[in-house]
């Protein structure tokens, strides 16, 4: 009896040893291809710029220097626009349902209080801003070697921002002290007019001491004039007695006036302490401030090399001009005029107040002369002709007295005028002095200041702390200090349950001796095959209950047991399904070959291994095709409670796979049965027991 072409199709096996080993050809050398260009050359970071990646950005923002700023909105802007990056931004709940899908690689989550964090680096309480990038090793177990490149340039990224954010705030600082110290140096000129003004008073002080120090010696030379007369006088006193009580009442009235001269003498001195005492205590005030000023010099000079080396010439000129007034290495400084007053002051109120100055001295011993005279004048009671002609001597001197006296009290009074343009001067000078003071505390209100320099350093240094979190860690470090020590986490449970358990069922339905019953058991194809299946999937349970144990070991829990449990018992049985098809179609050897090889190409195409964006084209399209990738969309949606429209369809396609894999392989069965019997009624061929199983390569017969 004739058979049909397509029974004899599906009856076809390979029948020679070469034929085998050509089919096994066939089907490992590309496999071997692909495994070494995945693993050895394949390089995945060519793929980022087509990896969806997510941003969310919860920044609220905060006040700095009067301005609200939100920082999160420059990095986000920043991520954004790099070209080899495909960020989305996206809120929170629909970047962390992306990223449980697997349809992001990563997720950066820039923290409300951001801004606030970052604005705080000169703040009494500086803290580093952080940021989160969320994984999940669901998405692809080597997802983080991937971006284990990427990283640090997303760090570089958002770390560039942040460092923008901290210059611009030191340079606006710097801004502000530049105006500060301009308005001090306003304040400085003020006090420069000022000491002009003292300067001129000062001279013309100057100069009415010199007057009356002029004065003061015509009166000495008339004093010494006066002293001769009055010798001749005393010779002449017994003379004339009368004439010498007249002479004796002159001379105790020129020891009065001499006396008034001294207490006027006197009151000049306290004037000139009361001016040295106040310019002492003037200057007292005013240097220390000033020398205090002078600080700031070594504080201001590295500004202007500063403000040079950004080409601010003519602002670092200006400034230097300004800080010129008080350096101390200028001999012309304030300080050094106020010292110079200090001493010309003390110099005036000693020479008008100590008794061994010349001009005091001088008085007291005019005082001692004259008190002579009077006392020698009742000797000169006898020499009346020769005390007229003493007298009249005596009359020159004292006109001269006199001149000089007038002489005095006109220095005296420049003195004084000068005294008080000195007192205008002092006051022009400590009002510019206060304006000083406030101007100078106005700029370094306005500067910078840094409250913690060892925390605002750090936070300068590691402006942001980059923080990870992942979903479903496949492994996790046991000692942070120790990178080389990692640990078992839940996230390895897709290996389990996937990888390894499509790899125990591949090897199970290679190395099971019978996978269709035996042909005696059944008249039919489908009873063998269904009975086999059954038995395959008790097993494939059996192997997926153990792996799901050790999954729960390592701390891992589905969001509801029996909706992971259809997935278990869809996997479990989609495998013996497939994995029994190819044993039936291929046979023992070249079924259980090709199991494995099906099962390589999964690992490659799934997902969970090498995330999917990141494989090559032709790798990408064998995803929908393959069994495993819709195990996995089921798998993760039923750990995570995601029951939406790919789970239920990932469950209908692994039933689909398992009842076409079962029908294709009770019809296969069947066809390669009916063929078999046929042949053994048309060549009278004698079926050992051994053939009755058709487990192998079925029904070859062996003709007796």
């Amino acid at each position: 009896m004739e058979r049909s072409r397509a029974a004899r199709i599906l009856d076809w096996r390979p029948a020679s040893a070469l034929a085998r080993i050509v089919i096994v050809l066939c089907l490992v050398i590309p496999l071997l291809l692909a495994a070494t260009f995945m693993w050895s050359m394949w390089d995945p970071a060519k793929t980022l710029p087509n990896v969806p990646l997510a941003v969310v950005n919860e920044d609220k923002g905060a006040e700095n220097g009067g301005e609200f700023q939100v920082v999160g909105d420059q990095v986000v802007q920043g991520l954004l626009e790099t070209e080899y990056l495909d960020f989305e931004e996206l809120p929170a709940d629909e970047a962390q349902l992306g990223l449980t899908k697997g349809d992001y690689l990563f997720v950066v989550t820039i923290p409300e209080d951001f801004s606030e964090r970052t604005v705080s680096l000169i703040t009494d309480n500086p803290r580093q801003s952080e940021v989160l990038v969320e994984y999940n090793d669901y998405g692809g177990t080597n997802g983080k070697i991937i971006t284990s490149s990427l990283i640090p340039q997303l760090q570089a990224e958002i770390s560039s921002t942040i460092s923008e954010t901290y210059a611009t705030e030191t340079l606006t600082g710097l801004n502000s002290l530049g105006d500060g110290i301009k308005r001090a140096a306003d304040g400085a000129g003020q006090i420069d007019d000022g000491l002009g003004r003292l300067q001129d008073g000062t001279g013309q002080a100057v100069d009415g001491i010199n007057q009356l120090d002029s004065g003061a010696t015509d009166l000495n030379e008339g004093a010494v004039q006066l002293d001769a007369g009055a010798s001749e006088l005393n010779s002449g006193a017994g003379e004339l007695n009368d004439g010498a009580r007249r002479l004796e009442d002159g001379a105790y009235q020129l020891s009065d006036g001499l006396i008034t001269l001294k207490d006027g003498t006197t009151q000049l001195g306290d004037g000139a302490a009361q001016i040295d005492a106040g310019v002492q205590e003037l200057t007292g005030t005013l240097i220390p401030i000033l020398e205090q000023a002078q600080g700031i010099v070594t504080q201001v000079t590295p500004v202007i090399g500063t403000l040079r080396s950004l080409g601010l010439n003519d602002q670092a000129a200006q400034i230097e001009s300004a800080i010129s007034r008080i350096d101390p290495a200028n001999p012309a400084n304030i300080v050094n005029d106020l010292n110079r007053l200090r001493a010309g002051t003390a110099e005036l109120s000693y020479n008008l107040n100590s008794p061994d100055a010349p001009y005091i001295s001088g008085v007291n011993q005019l005082i001692d002369g004259s008190q002579q005279l009077a006392s020698g004048s009742t000797e000169l009671l006898d020499g009346t002709d020769r005390l007229l002609e003493g007298t009249g001597r005596l009359k020159d001197g004292t006109t001269q007295l006199a001149d000089g006296t007038v002489r005095l009290k006109d220095g005296t009074t420049q003195l004084t005028d000068g005294g008080t343009q000195l007192a205008d001067g002092v006051q022009q000078l400590k009002d510019g002095s206060g304006e000083l003071k406030s101007k100078l505390d106005e700029g370094a209100a306005q500067a910078p200041v840094v409250s913690y320099v060892d925390r605002s350093a750090q936070q300068m240094a590691v402006p942001i702390i980059f923080e990870e979190a992942n979903m479903h860690p496949t492994q996790e470090l046991v000692d942070p200090a120790n990178p080389t020590v990692k640990s078992i986490e839940s996230g390895f449970s897709i290996i389990i349950m996937l990888v390894f358990g499509y790899l125990v069922m591949a090897i199970l339905s290679a190395l099971l001796p019978h996978v269709v019953g035996r042909r005696s058991e059944s008249r039919t194809g489908a009873g063998p095959v269904l009975r086999a299946l059954a038995m395959i999937f008790g097993i494939n349970l059996l192997v997926m209950g153990i792996f799901t144990a050790l999954s729960v070991v390592l701390g891992w829990r589905p969001d509801n047991w029996l909706s992971m449990g259809a997935v278990i018992l869809l996997i479990a049985a989609s495998g013996a399904a497939m994995f029994q098809l190819f044993r039936i179609l291929f046979g023992r050897l070249v079924g259980g070959l090709f199991s494995i090889g099906v099962f390589a190409l999964g690992l490659f195409v799934f997902g969970g291994v090498w995330p999917l964006p990141t494989i090559p084209g032709p790798l990408q399209f064998m995803h929908n095709l393959h069994p495993m990738s819709y195990a996995r969309y089921a798998f993760i949606r039923a750990t995570d409670g995601l029951y939406d429209g790919r789970y239920w369809a990932s469950l209908l396609v692994l039933l689909a796979v398992t009842v076409l894999a079962a029908i294709a392989s009770i019809i296969i069965y069947n066809v390669r049965r009916q063929g078999a019997a046929q042949a053994l009624e048309e060549d009278k061929v004698v079926v050992t027991t051994t053939d009755r199983r058709v487990g192998e390569e079925p029904l070859n017969p062996v003709i007796r």
